[in-house]
């Protein structure tokens, strides 16, 4: 048994009902005003209802709950879409075709782990294992009218399996094997897959422009790749901060806040929401479908820390966000040490930045 598969109450099934019946007749889940407002009416607070579900994964993993929405992980884009997971599925009751979605997807899902067997004849060149959803449906009895709503569900479904939503091929997330009978067994396998980690620890810098350098990385792989670049310049004096030492909390501070600008200020298209590092992992999944979304999800919620970690010097109460930030970045609290934090704090920053990189970089389109 699994906290995903546990009995939800009154408000958390009425918003799976919700989610449910507007999607199984308009073949796209509602937007969350639409969702708010219903909600309102039966009594009940959207945002409340919405982060009550049982949530696997932490900041180190990618997380996964029955219902997601876009937005910033606390705050739901009012135009952006509330959808159902697998784990929200599982929850639809007595419906035939949300059990013969479930078992669409399960299909779709074997497939890919039996393609993976072409591994085993090309031991130098990496082989395509991805599988085509129409395609893997073709075999299965009675689910044709509900492959576009498989594929909705599908391009949300990245902890276990990641999808281009372009090509709707897919191919094993976090998974190594994918041979279940049941939403019970697939939902017990992502979640030993997203089993918290051992907390991390400090990370040693030893490069004072190493932070700088991925900076630039980013940047550059991002024009080449979308033909965007990332990154604004800040002054010199402010960029330099992230290659000096922190010998106190002030400069450890101003570090931070150098950094979070620059997070923030990140040339991603859109206003909503206003922060640039939030609006990331959306464009880089349109524009690359093929990304590996898990990796790049685990890298922005990891760089998003070090902006609730610079808020803490205004708002130092010690809030369940704020230990969380501290334990994803490797630092005690409170932090005593501000040379070894910063220290932490910027090899933290720069694994992620180094990430994004090179799936950025390992996305590309074949013509480049």
């Amino acid at each position: 048994m699994t906290a995903l598969t546990d009995p939800l109450d009154d408000a958390q099934q009425f918003l799976v009902d919700l989610l449910w019946s507007t999607f199984a007749e308009h073949k796209q889940f509602p937007h969350f005003f639409y969702v708010n407002h219903l909600m309102r009416i039966e009594g009940h607070d959207a945002v409340t209802v919405l982060h009550s579900f049982p949530t696997m994964g932490t900041l180190l993993t990618p997380r996964y709950r029955a219902i997601g929405w876009w937005g910033p992980d606390h705050n739901p884009d009012a135009n952006g879409p509330v959808y159902l997971t697998l784990a929200g599925l599982y929850h639809v009751a007595d419906d035939p075709m949300a059990d013969a979605i479930g078992s669409g997807l399960l299909t779709f899902i074997r497939d890919i782990a039996q393609a993976q067997n072409a591994i085993l004849d090309s031991p130098f060149k990496m082989p395509e294992i991805s599988v085509n959803l129409d395609s893997s449906m073709e075999r299965v009895v009675g689910v044709q009218n509900y492959v576009q709503h498989m594929a909705l569900i599908a391009q949300h479904e990245w902890p276990g399996l990641g999808f281009d939503k372009n090509h709707r091929t897919g191919r094993l997330g976090m998974l190594t094997s994918a041979e279940f009978s049941s939403l019970a067994d697939y939902l017990g396998a992502v979640t030993a897959a997203l089993t918290p980690p051992v907390p991390v620890d400090a990370l040693p810098f030893a490069e004072p422009r190493a932070l700088l350098r991925a900076l630039n990385f980013l940047d550059v792989t991002s024009e080449l790749v979308i033909n965007r670049r990332l990154v604004s310049r800040p002054p010199m004096d402010r960029s330099s901060l992230l290659a000096l030492d922190a010998d106190d909390e002030a400069t450890f501070q101003a570090g931070l806040v150098v950094l979070t600008d620059i997070l923030r200020d990140l040339q991603v298209p859109g206003g909503t929401p206003a922060n640039g590092l939030n609006r990331l992992e959306a464009h880089l999944v349109d524009r690359l479908p093929a990304i590996n979304r898990a990796a790049v999800h685990q890298a922005v919620e990891l760089l998003d820390q070090v902006r609730v970690l610079r808020n803490s010097a205004v708002h130092p109460k010690p809030s369940p966000r704020l230990l969380t930030a501290h334990q994803a970045l490797g630092l005690p609290f409170p932090v005593r040490d501000f040379t070894a934090a910063w220290d932490s704090v910027r090899a933290h920053a720069e694994r992620a930045l180094i990430r994004l990189q090179e799936e950025i970089q390992a996305a590309r389109p074949l013509e480049l």
